[in-house]
């Protein structure tokens, strides 16, 4: 029986003669892979992995929530065998509903214990599938329909937040036959659901009322990727995959190695939204594997600003060893007052949604004594795909290497997603990724077109470079490169340039339409609280600090707050859109003066986006295409006129 969580860790790692002593660089990571993964990996699922945790530590605290997100919140607890005790009653009670081994149970939930409780025990009797439930209906419904959902989980309207949802949840299952039961979260029993506490509480705690050995290659769950715009695509996940890629991670981190008497998932801060992979298994199970605590920072996370005030406080408090954001919140939090509070706990931080400017992470680490780790990985990977490793250099502004047993090839890709060459090092190419944590594919069998080139390797529509070491370096998304003139400009030059900028707290670039070059960088900023400085002010700046002339911004826009994901990642669509709106009204100004436009830019499926003209007192309206036709003709994103004003 293990005596303390290093010796747990070896129950899910095996450790063997062969292999270093630490993880530092790709001749180590090449050792370790020496040792076949089936042999290194015992664990099958998250089911075997929570059994054996509260087996052997029943009573450590396994979860702790703070309701309002506070440092002043009296903390509700559960200990790891009480942790199993209400996954078991979930389990029994989506399988008493009915829920068959191909069905899911879809969670409409904010970060709230019940979420991580269902999500477990939905694999159990089924397949979990949670949502962001800042989603649409028709985006809601898509899901569930494509994901054969039986059984909805969701607040119930009494609760704060829950009327939005439950009005979700009533439309979705009019939309989707299969949706039998709607379970609801909260105090109150609204009519039309089944109350969770009742209907737990109902359920055996001490065992499974049935029997479904889970086979590891079988599918655990459907996680969405995209939904702001398009359909929703669903990543499937098998139990194995979920496991495996945390114990992949853990093999770059400290593995038990202690600093100031803690250990690397000793207390994890989960702030970031559990529909989400990056909470739910690099904190959550990554939680299970180590025996770790999960300190849940309220049903909102970080767009509760009681959290953002307390923040430091509960670092202190709660003796955080671990937490994982996004840049725009790493900003936020550091302009709080942090020198009044013991951030020594802190072994490090993650960030993985997007690139980090320098500036931050110098900062960081400066003010607080912790380096933020820089990783990157997707859905599609289970969540981690590369790190910097505890024990190996920090190349800051790059990812890390690969993790053990995940492959990073480099390439380029043509039009039909096939591949040209391989890149040399250096160059930059597509990021395809493959290895024993690549998910299966989509569960959408038409979403899986064009996005696997060979057998076994994913395109990732990320780009990106790696260098003599090993270091992956990204540029972006395929389509957040800036083409000017036929020259590539990656968008993190322009952006670093402006963050570095002691007014300005982040910063985004995207592609301006240019008639003369195609494209040209523009950038929006958010500035620190209560900072003065003009927008050409900063366009200066930028020019004086970036070495790539091409990737100066012609403009900087200042705004209030910038677009930003249900996780935290600036939305750079949004941006585009102001951008392209932007670039079509300055050209519509100087070819009609007696014309005004209004333009609105709509989402289209099959042409991305279509910008739609609506003229006012216009004085030829019959000659106004033809005219609009020679002014907007070096402009390739589609337009058209759709009426008129006189």
């Amino acid at each position: 029986m293990p005596n303390n969580r290093t010796e747990l860790r070896e129950h899910f790692i095996r450790r063997f003669t062969s292999d270093p002593e630490f993880l530092r660089n790709n001749e180590d990571i090449e050792k370790i892979e020496q040792i076949p993964p089936d042999e290194r990996f015992p664990c099958q699922s998250p089911r075997d992995a929570l059994a054996l945790t509260s087996k052997f530590f029943p009573n450590e605290v396994a979860l702790t929530y703070l309701p309002n997100g506070s440092a002043s919140d009296n903390p509700i607890r559960w200990s790891y065998l009480q942790y199993q005790q209400e996954v078991n009653r979930a389990a029994n009670l989506f399988y008493d509903l009915g829920l068959q081994a191909d069905q899911s149970v879809i969670f409409l939930l904010p970060n709230v214990p019940q979420l991580l409780f269902g999500l477990w025990g939905a694999q159990i009797a089924g397949i979990a599938a949670p949502i962001n439930p800042y989603l649409e209906v028709e985006h809601i419904a898509s899901i569930a329909k494509s994901a054969n959902a039986r059984i909805l989980v969701t607040l119930a309207p009494t609760e704060p937040g829950g009327e939005e949802l439950w009005r979700k949840a009533m439309l979705a299952k009019e939309a989707v036959p299969s949706l039998n039961s709607i379970i609801t979260v909260g105090a109150n029993v609204t009519q039309g659901s089944l109350g969770w506490n009742q209907m737990t509480g109902q359920q055996p705690a001490d065992r499974l009322i049935f029997d479904r050995p889970i086979i590891g290659n079988e599918i655990a769950s459907y996680f969405h990727t995209g939904g702001t715009t398009g359909a929703p695509k669903l990543a499937q996940h098998t139990h194995r995959m979920q496991v495996l890629n945390v114990c992949q991670m853990q093999l770059t981190g400290p593995r038990g190695k202690t600093s100031n008497g803690f250990s690397d998932c000793d207390k994890i801060l989960c702030t970031l939204p559990l529909f989400h992979v990056n909470a739910a298994f690099v904190t959550a199970l990554n939680a299970i594997l180590g025996a770790g605590e999960v300190i849940l920072a309220g049903a909102n996370g970080f767009r509760n600003p009681q959290l953002i005030e307390d923040f430091w406080r509960l670092i202190e408090q709660y003796r955080i060893t671990f937490f994982a954001a996004v840049p725009t919140i790493y900003a936020t939090l550091l302009e709080r007052p942090i020198d009044d509070f013991d951030t020594s706990s802190l072994l490090n931080c993650g960030c993985g949604a997007a690139p980090m400017p320098v500036s931050l992470l110098k900062n960081f680490a400066q003010r607080t004594g912790a380096d933020i780790i820089e990783g990157y990985g997707m859905t599609e990977t289970i969540a981690v795909a590369t790190t910097h490793y505890f024990f190996g250099d920090r190349k800051i502004g790059s990812v890390g290497m690969r993790i053990p047993y995940q492959t990073i090839r480099i390439a380029n890709i043509d039009d039909s997603g096939n591949i040209i060459k391989d890149c040399e090092t250096n160059e930059i190419g597509a990021i395809l990724h493959s290895g024993i944590s690549t998910f299966p594919g989509y569960k959408q069998q038409e979403a899986n077109l064009a996005v696997w080139p060979e057998n076994d390797l994913f395109n990732s529509g990320d780009m990106g470079r790696l260098d003599q070491e090993g270091y992956l370096w990204l540029v972006g998304r395929a389509k957040d490169l800036i083409i000017r003139g036929g020259h590539n400009i990656d968008p993190l030059v322009t952006e670093d340039a402006l963050a570095a900028h002691p007014m300005v707290e982040v910063a985004a670039a995207v592609g301006r339409p240019d008639t003369h070059s195609g494209e040209v960088p523009v950038a929006f900023v958010q500035l620190v609280e209560g900072a003065t400085v003009s927008e050409n002010e900063l366009k200066i700046f930028a020019r004086d600090h970036i070495s790539e002339r091409a990737a100066a911004p012609v403009d900087v826009t200042i705004c209030d707050v910038l677009p930003v994901t249900a996780v935290g990642k600036i939305y750079k669509p949004e941006l585009r859109k102001r951008a392209i709106k932007a670039a079509f009204l300055t050209a519509l100004k100087a070819a009609f003066s007696d014309t005004e436009f209004m333009i609105n830019i709509a989402d289209d499926k099959r042409l991305g986006i279509k910008v739609m003209l609506e003229a006012i007192h216009s004085n030829d309206q019959d000659d106004l295409g033809s005219q609009l036709q020679e002014v907007l003709q070096h402009f390739t994103q589609h337009w058209e006129l759709v009426k008129t004003k006189v």
